[in-house]
């Protein structure tokens, strides 16, 4: 059958090949009714708009029962694409029988012989031989059924044995094998697929088995056969059907890394050429009242600084909306430059709205937005401001310029009169709606987009090549980097001998805990709240000390954290909380318990809470003293440097694009197989060939254009808000 399908698949790409020959012959001569027509033929031959159908379906379709399917959505598997992309761990072959002497050790295989002997001690062993060796068969803890199949085994019966295949003790030995007598025996794959929810590999399985008989009929494919036959890949078809029986072939992953690169830069393209074609008002840049501005400053802007305001500018004096991404390592001086942006729009008579992650960042910005943009009214709204409803009506009046807020800036009845620049800050932490709804409140704003956990710049530059990327890679004058350390749970003693003496200097002092409380699965993480207790009754019992955590309310986060600016706290225990948000230039000192726990991203982050002055701060991460391997690189890499970039570089390398990029969202379940950094080559030829595509006006199919809507441009949404 297999055979069958692969001799099909070549007469359909010989079929294919015909006719994408006479297409670009047609493409060339601009031969409308001829293009159209070879492409609705191409089309129906792969079946296009049918294989977008399918992988996009609900699993409700395979009415799989209430509690297997809410189990599935549990792990965000909602659709027949994201079941089908479960990626078996691994593919037992019992299509053929193996002698003893061929099995190879570590290897999974079907063996038959003759039962030599049985024995019943602590396990039940059989001894199977055939004319080449001897093999080992032990079943252990046998429950009723098993016992029942294995008492029927006599000594003498020709037997088949389904397995692993284990060196112990010189002899080849299976434990738990499946076993049948020779009769039974029927040649067969057996696919082990990850457990989710407690599921099983089989119930999984079932559910594979059952979309996959809801597919097209094979050949189907939803990608352009032009790109099929340039760079030779296999259908999707054969792909899909591979990776559930032989998923080592290194043409699946060849086809689907392609395939994602292709989309990729579609997506992307397609993206870029609607803001192009979107119009925005030209916002004049008076460079007099920009200089009387800057005297506003209590220091001197960075050579970055200055590169990225004339950027911000230049696209503010076009009349299609700015799209540029501000990013910079922490405490490189964006808030200014994004207020520098915010200035230009106001005084063109354009409101503008900041939206930032927390209701401390939120503040922070508000406080330094206050003093800078004296002339205009500022508000700060988050989710414990009261009276909101008196705010939003202003704001709809035009009496508020410029609000400044957390997710309240988003909800339903906030309307603008005139909203020409918006800034949105840590974007990474936004959904996409999120995003979008506040964009949507202006008539195609300039936006700026701002993060502080720097994206790889190879990612950067292919993602905001054709709208505005604009790097701050330089810290303010008498910046000092932060010393990091790090130290085991035996050794945590030094930790809190440091922090006591850096409190005896009247600087402040953070300690992080990953959790709240005590949990079943972390038993070992000190919980915040009983390390709290400790800590202020043996080290800190002279200081002040208070705990900040995220379940405490927005009034009860906000007295904390003002006292901790105005130096009424020496040290602050916290959950991540404070990964943003609060800038304390007399902070010297961050203690990390169980660093291990924490991604290297929030890592860097936390220690960018110290080091806001001129003062040398240290960053100690403690962790116990077997870690992984993974967890032990990312401690490596936060004691050998402080350069966020080369920092995103291995986050990105450990974690993959998904998070990154904010694309692990709306139940994303699979991530992708392609590495922009690795290839990087490949995604550049990709480019290419859809730069083709798109120059000679190439048909893209109705399939595609689903595909690309529901997996790839929702995915990239945030590049522009529009």
């Amino acid at each position: 059958m297999r055979l069958d399908k692969d001799k099909k698949a070549a007469i359909y790409k010989n079929v294919l090949n015909k006719l994408e020959s006479k297409l670009w012959k047609a493409l060339f001569d601009k031969d409308i009714q001829t293009i159209q027509n070879l492409s609705k033929i191409e089309n129906n031959l792969l079946k296009s708009d049918k294989t977008a159908d399918w992988l996009l379906s609900d699993i409700s379709i395979l009415k799989l029962s209430k509690r297997i399917e809410n189990n599935f959505r549990k792990k965000n598997i909602n659709t027949i694409q994201d079941l089908i992309f479960i990626q078996p761990l691994r593919v037992e072959d019992y299509r053929t029988i193996k002698t003893i002497a061929d099995a190879q050790d570590d290897t999974y295989c079907a063996i038959s012989g003759r039962v030599i002997s049985k024995s019943y001690r602590n396990r039940l062993s059989m001894q199977i031989s055939d004319s080449t060796g001897i093999i080992i068969c032990s079943w252990f803890n046998t429950p009723f059924y098993l016992r029942k199949i294995l008492n029927a085994i006599k000594i003498g019966d020709n037997v088949v044995c389904e397995g692993k295949i284990i060196r112990f003790g010189g002899y080849k030995t299976m434990n738990h094998p499946i076993i049948k007598k020779y009769q039974d025996f029927q040649p067969r794959l057996n696919v082990v697929y990850p457990t989710y929810e407690k599921m099983r590999s089989k119930t999984i399985a079932t559910a594979i088995e059952k979309a996959l008989n809801l597919a097209p009929k094979e050949p189907y494919d939803y990608l352009p056969y032009t790109i099929i036959a340039k760079e030779n890949l296999i259908f999707l078809s054969d792909a899909i059907r591979k990776m559930h029986t032989d998923p080592q072939d290194k043409n699946i992953q060849k086809r689907i890394k392609n395939e994602e690169s292709f989309c990729l830069m579609l997506a992307l393209i397609m993206q870029h050429n609607n803001i192009k074609h979107k119009r925005s008002p030209k916002f004049l840049i008076d460079e007099e009242l920009i200089d009387k501005f800057r005297s506003r400053l209590q220091f001197s802007l960075t050579n970055a600084q200055k590169k990225a305001v004339k950027e911000i500018f230049d696209d503010m004096r076009k009349d299609r909306p700015m799209l540029r991404l501000l990013q910079g390592d922490v405490g490189s001086g964006k808030t200014v430059v994004a207020i520098f942006g915010a200035f230009a729009a106001l005084k063109n008579g354009y409101q503008v709205a900041i939206m930032a992650p927390t209701q401390p960042l939120a503040a922070q910005f508000f406080s330094e937005a206050k003093r800078l943009l004296q002339e205009f009214n500022v508000k700060l709204v988050t989710s414990s401001t009261k009276h909101k409803e008196i705010l939003y009506k202003q704001l709809e009046n035009g009496e508020i310029d410029c609000i400044i807020g957390t997710h309240a800036l988003i909800q339903e009845g906030i309307h603008f009169q005139n909203l020409g620049f918006i800034v949105i800050d840590e974007q990474h932490r936004f959904g996409v709606d999120q995003r979008k709804f506040l964009s949507d409140k202006g008539l195609h704003p300039n936006t700026l987009i701002m993060s502080a956990t720097p994206i790889p710049r190879t990612l950067a530059a292919m993602l905001y090549e054709n709208s505005g990327l604009s790097i701050l890679d330089e810290m303010p004058k008498g910046r000092k980097p932060v010393k990091t350390l790090h130290l085991t749970k035996q050794n945590s003693k030094k930790a809190f001998e440091m922090a006591q003496n850096e409190i005896a200097k009247h600087h402040q002092v953070y300690i992080v805990y990953p959790l709240i409380e005590e949990s079943e699965k972390q038993k070992e993480i000190a919980a915040a709240t009983d390390m709290y207790k400790k800590l202020k009754e043996t080290y800190f019992k002279d200081c002040t000390i208070e705990l900040l955590h995220g379940r405490m309310n927005g009034e009860e986060k906000e007295d904390i954290i003002n006292r901790f600016k105005n130096r009424e706290i020496d040290c602050l225990i916290s959950t991540t909380v404070i990964e943003v948000g609060i800038d304390s230039p007399y902070a010297t000192l961050i203690i990390v318990e169980n660093a291990e726990k924490f991604g290297l991203s929030t890592l860097h982050q936390l220690r960018g809470r110290v080091g806001r002055n001129n003062i040398p701060s240290t960053a100690i991460f403690i962790t116990k003293e077997d870690i992984s391997e993974e967890a032990a690189q990312r401690i490596e890499t936060l004691c050998t440097t402080n350069d966020g970039f080369k920092i995103a570089e291995l986050d990105y390398e450990l974690r993959g694009p998904g998070d990154i990029m904010g694309i692990r969202q709306h139940g994303e379940q699979n991530s992708l197989y392609i590495n922009i950094l690795q290839d990087k080559k490949l995604i550049e030829n990709e480019k290419k060939n859809v730069e083709r595509l798109m120059q000679m006006r190439y048909p893209l199919n109705g399939g595609l254009l689903k595909m690309l809507n529901v997996k790839w441009m929702r995915k990239f949404d945030y590049l522009h808000v529009w």
